[in-house]
């Protein structure tokens, strides 16, 4: 196995993890904030058959997460 997609794995499996604890803690923030890291690392890699380096999909794709974060942070902040 490549050590780009050992790091994307690994990088999956952190994210879950935070995820999993705002999720099992009651914190939405922090289940916001490992939702994001997924969105971005998910959007990462539909971007790639559209070429570009993957620094560029990395800017496009947790940029998009941090958009999603920050709004649904404002939105919990708010609701509660």
């Amino acid at each position: 196995m490549a050590a780009y997609t050992l790091l994307q794995l690994f990088e999956v499996g952190v994210a879950s993890v935070i995820l999993l604890i705002g999720v099992l803690k009651g914190w939405p923030p922090v289940a916001l904030l490992g939702g994001g890291f997924l969105i971005g690392k998910a959007i990462l890699n539909i971007l790639w058959p559209e070429g570009g380096s993957v620094y560029r999909r990395s800017l496009i794709g947790y940029g998009i997460a941090a958009v999603f974060v920050l709004g649904g942070v404002i939105f919990a902040h708010f609701a509660a």
